[in-house]
């Protein structure tokens, strides 16, 4: 509750706002924070009398900024006569850190800055003894001070003084020093002042001053501009009268966090009879042209004369009030349709003829006299000439036009006008606030320009509504009154800024009476009053940066806006909080916001004990009235670390009793919702500082409590099961397994982990605590720790915990949640103790079943307990199932042992025996069992790191959490891609998943099967190699024990199926990694089941395959060959090896296709077969969607097949083809391409059209001849291979299109022969069945290499004698083909094999024998 101030004396009163102090017992808080020099003994006087008898005590001094000043410390010293020290020790710098933040709740006025050499500063602007010795020299100069902090102007007749501002970093304030003291000009009298700060050249938000421009106004009527070192920039003069003041508005307000509106940047030159207005936007550029200049010609760089922008300012004048002292240009006025017409009415009457639209125009208010305030009106655009300005402007255009000699004119130099002489547009003053004897001195606006203050001669300050013309408020008895707006914002926090309130109050400073007084814009209302120096300054700055080149937003908040200057250089600021524009029920609410967030900084500063932090946030919960800050407070205090449980039981049981003092009727909502939040957060830490009670040590037994309550786990575990729960336990913790623990750190101090325990819950519903929804797991399992570690460890006993739980109000469920989740999360070792831990758990979870209700217990044997079912529900969700798998266990014997207990307390002892019924319960939790038996044992595989050879590319797959829950969901196929991606992790060889699982087989067999197949080979058995392979790496053992627990779902067929699918999946994230496409590929082809092999292939065609190879093809299409690789990155994405890799895997695709199409005709399905895990058929697995891939259309495939290997020869040997699908395939087959596998489709083989086989042949010719260069010779030894697959490609391919192979085989062999390749074509010779064609082409051939070898003979004239004159001929005639020289022995054995294939009937068997002859003859001569 804000109180009255406390008074040292009748001169000096303390701080406004500060609180009341009543009693002696209260800590009393005094601020003395704008006192004087000369009360300082008064304030020492009240420090003794009132401050000293209370426990703890704070004097504040603002002016030097430390604790105690020194005059104080030593009067008291002196005075009390007690030492300081002792005094000093109750005064904690936590206190004052306190202290400035409850200041906050009050107004202030700190000190900001300095000015340095005041007297020297006195010296230079006053020539007069007088007047430097006066304390009131500050009302007779010229003061500005930039917006951002950085300059202050003073003028005073001829005289400026700049000052530049330097942050003290000791201070913690500006302190300003002269930079520029002399006269600007010794003819011409300064009469006002302005520094506009200019921005940067930038278009970014974050803009700031980039040079301050001093505006200096003459008695001349010049404006001269001038930079910080009063270099002149730029003067005009803008009319023949002296300068009365300068203003300007910027483009941004001062504080674009409250006011975000932009407005025309304009400086206001007033003059005594009118006011000019400039444009900003041409002004500063020309400010900026000539600063460069001048920076340029001081550097000695090219300079050329700076680009003078016109300003062409607007002359508005006033011609309807006598005499103007102040003015203000509030700026456009948009009237409404109603007030024009209202207006036009009363002006020119009934009968007035007006316009439809009202023009714009700009409102200037001028104060002075006759009127008072007067309210002017600029029409936009100017006003419209008189007719006779008209007439007498044409008839002087006449005039001009006319001869000199016929008007009798003296012919003379034109002279220029100037904007001096420029006559001023008149306004209109519509009305105006007449007072004959009252004389306005002063005009200002608030920021936003809707209120206007107006000082005048009788001590009047008058508040104006600037749009509708109307006085709000006079405020009386301020003699010559300085006045400023501060704009205050709402310090809550809002969701859009333009929605946050903004707070307006009224400074009036008056000289006079030594005052500063700070009023309620809004309301009217005095909020402080300050005493202040009689001889000081009041400056407002309503304006911020300029020199905006375009609307951009700004976020620069300018440093000052309304500032207090006393006579010795201190610069004051005022600091007014937001509450104090509220009203009582809104005040009560902010200072109870500023009570909450006192203790928020007193809990971030960490300076206290434990009972002195109880003390605070209990004092600041009995002074808070607002229930949401209550509320908020609460919030706090859970949330926060270093909040212990004895400060959150204080306030709690302050609020809970507070609100218990009501009537029923009395409560509201919102206070019934804190009661709610406060019981359950004190059930909560009560339950809380029960279980982290530290055991006395008589209590601890290291982990040896035998608790009460606990199973025995023979009677629920035999011991056969107990043993295979430890070899889980060791099997989980081989190969430096690393499992899903949650990775969580606790500080045993218990303030973080009380923080942490209480965030996790929910504490708005009444009488029960849940835990909150999508909380972290991490935050869980530590809340989780924090409850049940040491019951479960064996350090704590159970027997308090069932009614510590009941106490605590949390929900039953929730408790399970977080039993169980500490138990599936809690790190597994080797060293654990399984079974006494087990017991543990088992006694919790008998403990919290007994506080859930009867009914959801126990239920009749046809039926599921709503409560278990819940519990298997959390198990099911667990993704650690072994853990989960043990605690199943356990709930099992639990709810066993409350149902026995039930049925024992309806019968008698005696004849009471204990029986496992069997029930719809007992069913589903030994189903649950068995079920998280066998997803532990692949949790733990999965979470193994075995020893593998990667033979494919390993993949890496994004950590996956395995649940029983999601297990079942996903559905039969869900194992099966578990394994398939634990397998491409180790990229393991898929032709070694067959074997072992035939390896695997085949020692299941036993001793007999084995004799037998000695007797008779097995054709399955496995090699030593491949068994050694096997038996070294321990994949393949780890999935043979997996295996046992899913037989079906980790066939190898299966696996293969699901690593086909991933590497495809993973290729297709990046179809540039081609070796992962060809490993799908290679697991594709290990697949030995038919069926699925064919079905996988279409699945694997149409979803990755089918897009890119039609792009592939497109664009070979388009351009006829290999395109570059620019061109393939950019329709394919593939590089154009890239592209050819994958056209070549795309063949090699499409043949092995056809192959298991064709096995798949003889072959029968074979059934499939899921684990009885799944009880639905929920989910379609991969397997089961292969297997229903049917009638795959063989035609078809056939079709897409010869389309790949025809675009593999293109690309591969980049073979020149236009338009190889239109020229290569028969028209009626071309729309069928890349359509679906599975329809229906005739396609004849047999028909085709001679162009498109000539083309075929052709084509095929020209592969067979790429493909020969590829042949290679090494000393006397040929290498074909390459070029014998490729041949067996073009015949294969030759006889799907049904050409002549036997032309192809001849082509093939001449070819070989025209490169040299004798040995390799004589081995082709018995293939040719036409050998007469074969002959002719042989002869030529020959020819040419006989031919050859005469030109390159050197005795060609006597070699030529052995060559017949029909032969001669003959050689003259073939000029083909190049041929590759070769020896007279091979020539003749090649015109041999001629002379073989022709006929004797041949006109050319004679020439061949003639070849033959030659050769030999020729052989004769070299020998």
């Amino acid at each position: 509750m804000i109180g009255y101030p406390l008074i040292l004396n009748e001169q000096y009163p303390l701080m406004a706002g500060c609180p009341k102090t009543e009693t002696k017992e209260n800590s009393i808080r005094a601020f003395t924070r704008f006192c004087p020099e000369e009360a300082q003994i008064e304030k020492v006087e009240y420090f003794k009398e009132v401050a000293a008898p209370c426990q703890w005590h704070v004097i504040y001094n603002f002016r030097n900024g430390v604790e105690l000043n020194d005059q104080l410390e030593s009067y008291y010293c002196k005075k009390i006569k007690e030492p300081f020290d002792v005094i000093k020790t109750q005064i904690s710098l936590t206190d004052h850190a306190m202290l400035k933040v409850v200041n906050r709740m009050s107004c202030q006025i700190k000190l900001t800055a300095n000015l340095l050499d005041v007297s020297k500063v006195k010296d230079s602007l006053f020539f007069s003894d007088k007047w430097k010795a006066s304390d009131n020299w500050l009302q007779y100069c010229g003061i500005s001070i930039s917006p951002s902090g950085d300059i202050v102007a003073l003028v005073y007749d001829k005289r400026l003084i700049v000052l530049t501002g330097r942050w003290d970093s000791n201070l913690l304030i500006s302190n300003f020093h002269i930079t520029f003291n002399e006269a600007v000009d010794l003819h011409d009298t300064i009469t006002s002042v302005l520094c506009l700060p200019v921005v940067t050249q930038s278009s970014s938000s974050q803009v700031g001053p980039d040079w301050t421009c001093i505006a200096l106004g003459f008695e001349s009527g010049y404006v001269r501009f001038y930079m910080e070192d009063c270099t002149l920039l730029l003067e005009e003069q803008l009319h023949n009268d002296s300068v009365v003041s300068l203003k300007c508005q910027s483009q941004h307000n001062p504080r674009p966090d409250i006011s975000p509106e932009l407005k025309p940047e304009e400086l206001y030159v007033q003059y005594t009879n009118n006011v000019c207005v400039i444009n900003g936007s041409n002004l500063f550029t020309t400010l900026r042209n000539c600063r460069s200049y001048i920076t340029r010609r001081e550097t000695g760089g090219s300079y050329n004369e700076p680009m003078m922008t016109s300003m062409n300012p607007k002359k508005w004048g006033f011609v309807d009030q006598n005499t103007v002292n102040d003015m203000a240009v509030v700026g456009l006025d948009l009237s409404n349709t109603f007030d024009h017409l209202l207006t036009a009415s009363t002006c020119e009457g009934f009968d007035s003829r007006y316009r439809a639209v009202a023009p714009n125009s700009n409102l200037v208010m001028a104060v002075g006299i006759k009127p008072f305030v007067g309210f002017h009106y600029a029409i936009e655009g100017g006003t419209q000439p008189v007719l006779s300005d008209v007439a007498k402007a044409v008839a002087n255009k006449l005039k001009s036009a006319l001869p000199g000699w016929l008007t009798g004119a003296k012919i003379s130099p034109e002279k220029q006008s100037s904007i001096t002489f420029l006559p001023a547009d008149s306004m209109t003053c519509r009305f105006g606030l007449c007072d004959a004897h009252r004389i306005a001195s002063d005009i200002i606006l608030s920021p936003n320009k809707k209120l206007a203050a107006v000082s005048d001669t009788l001590g009047r300050v008058m508040l104006i509504d600037t749009h509708k013309g109307i006085a709000i408020r006079i405020f009386k008895g301020y003699r010559e009154a300085q006045c400023a707006f501060v704009q205050v914002p709402d310090e809550r926090k809002v969701k859009h800024r333009s929605m946050k309130p903004v707070a307006l109050f009224l400074l009036i400073y008056s000289p006079k009476k030594g005052t500063l007084e700070i009023f309620s814009a809004q309301i009217g209302t005095k909020i402080a009053t300050f005493t202040a120096s009689k001889f000081s300054r009041l400056i407002y700055i309503n304006y911020g940066l300029m020199g905006f080149q375009t609307t951009s937003k700004s976020r620069y908040i300018c440093q000052y806006t309304t500032l207090l200057i006393d006579p010795d250089g201190s610069i004051k600021e005022i600091t007014i909080p937001f509450h104090f524009a509220l009203t009582a029920k809104n005040s009560t609410r902010v200072k109870d916001l500023h009570l909450y967030k006192r203790l928020k900084r007193y809990v971030k500063l960490g300076n206290y004990d434990d009972d002195s932090l109880v003390y605070e946030a209990f004092n600041t919960c009995s002074e808070m009235n607002t229930v949401d800050i209550k509320l908020q407070l609460l919030e706090f205090l859970i949330s926060n670390r270093e909040i212990t449980s004895e400060v959150i039981l204080r306030c709690v049981n302050h609020f809970i009793e507070k609100i218990n003092l009501l009537n029923h009727l009395e409560i509201e909502s919102d206070t019934k919702a804190l009661k709610i939040v406060s019981e359950n957060l004190n059930s909560l830490v009560t339950f809380y500082t029960q279980v982290t009670y530290e055991a006395h040590e008589e209590d601890i037994t290291n982990g040896n409590f035998e608790c009460s309550n606990a199973l025995d786990t023979n009677s629920v575990l035999g011991v056969k099961e107990m043993e295979n729960l430890q070899k889980l336990l060791d099997l989980s913790t081989l190969n430096n397994y690393k499992s899903n623990d949650l990775k969580v750190s606790f500080k045993e101090n218990g303030k973080e982990t009380l923080s942490s325990f209480l965030k996790v819950f929910d504490l708005s519903v009444e009488g029960n605590v849940c835990l909150k929804k999508d909380v972290d797991e991490v935050a869980l399992f530590q809340v989780a720790k924090t409850i049940f570690a040491r019951y479960i460890i064996g350090t704590m006993d159970t027997k308090e915990l069932q009614e510590q739980s009941r106490n605590s109000t949390v929900c039953i469920n929730d408790l399970f949640y977080l039993v169980l989740t500490y138990w599936v999360n809690r790190p597994l070792n080797i060293d654990i103790n399984l079974e006494r831990e087990m017991r543990n758990l088992s006694a919790v979870v008998y403990c919290l079943a007994q506080n859930a209700k009867y009914d959801d217990l126990i239920v009749d044997n046809n039926s599921t307990s709503p409560f278990w079912t819940k519990i298997r529900q959390l198990l099911m969700n667990s993704p650690r199932s072994f853990p989960a798998l043990m605690a199943a266990i356990l709930c099992k014997g639990v709810a066993q042992r409350i149902e026995n207990e039930k049925e024992f307390q309806k019968s008698s002892e005696e004849d009471f025996e204990v029986w496992e019924n069997l029930s719809q319960e007992n069913c589903e939790w030994t189903l649950l069992i068995g079920k998280l038996e066998d997803v532990s044992l692949l949790n733990i595989i999965l979470a193994n790191d075995p020893i593998c050879t990667s033979a494919l590319p390993t993949l890496k797959h994004e950590k996956e959490t395995v649940t029983l829950r999601s297990i079942l969901d996903k559905g039969k196929g869900s194992v099966s891609e578990l394994v398939a991606r634990w397998l491409t992790l180790k990229g393991v060889n898929p032709k070694f998943l067959t074997l072992n699982e035939i390896h695997h087989q085949n020692s299941l067999l036993g001793e007999q099967s084995v004799s037998q197949q000695k007797d008779n080979p097995n054709p399955t058995t496995v090699s030593p190699e491949d068994l050694e392979v096997l038996s070294s790496e321990s994949v393949f053992e780890h999935l043979n024990i997996l295996r046992k627990q899913f037989p079906y779902s980790l066939d190898s067929n299966v696996l293969l199926t699901n690593m086909a699918w991933e590497y495809a999946l993973a290729w297709q994230k990046d179809i540039q990694e081609i070796l992962k496409l060809e490993a799908s590929l290679s697991c594709l082809n290990q697949i030995t089941e038919p069926h699925l092999k064919k079905g996988l292939h279409n699945i694997i065609w149409n979803t990755h395959l089918k897009i890119l190879f039609e792009s592939c093809c497109k664009l070979i299409r388009k351009v006829g060959k290999l395109p570059k690789e620019r061109l393939c990155k950019q329709d394919t994405g593939l590089t154009d090896f890239q592209m050819v890799s994958f056209i070549k895997i795309s063949t090699e695709f499409f043949n092995e296709f056809m192959d298991c199409l064709q096995e798949s005709f003889n072959a029968d399905k074979v059934r499939l077969h899921y684990e009885p895990i799944w009880e639905d058929d929920s989910g379609l697995p991969l397997t089961e969607l292969a297997y229903n891939q049917s009638n795959i259309n063989y035609d078809l495939l056939l079709l897409h097949y010869q389309l790949s290997l025809t675009m593999q020869m293109i690309a591969t040997f980049s073979i020149k083809q236009t338009k190889f699908v239109n020229n290569l395939f028969d028209p009626s087959v071309v729309p069928l391409f890349f359509s679906d596998l599975q329809q229906k489709a005739q396609i004849s083989w047999r028909t085709t059209e001679s162009k498109i086989n000539a083309a075929r042949n052709h084509f095929l010719c020209k592969v067979i001849s790429v493909t020969i260069e590829t042949v290679t010779m090494s000393e006397d030894t040929v290498y074909s291979t390459e070029h014998v697959t490729w041949m067996g490609r073009c015949v294969s391919l030759a006889r799907l299109w049904n050409l002549d192979i036997d032309f192809l085989r001849r082509y093939q062999i001449v070819q070989l022969y025209i490169n040299g390749f004798d040995s390799v074509a004589e081995e082709l010779l018995p293939a040719v069945n036409d050998a007469e064609a074969l002959g002719l082409r042989l002869l030529e051939v020959a020819g040419k290499r006989l031919s050859q070898f005469m030109t390159s003979s050197p005795d060609l004239s006597e070699k030529i004698g052995a060559f017949s004159t029909t032969l001669t001929q003959y050689l003259d005639t073939l000029n083909g083909e190049w041929c590759v020289p070769c020896p007279l022995n091979n020539i003749l054995l090649l015109s041999t094999h001629s002379l073989r294939c022709l006929n004797e009937n041949q006109a050319e068997h004679k020439l061949a024998n003639l070849m033959v002859e030659a050769c030999i003859a020729l052989q004769d001569m070299q020998s």
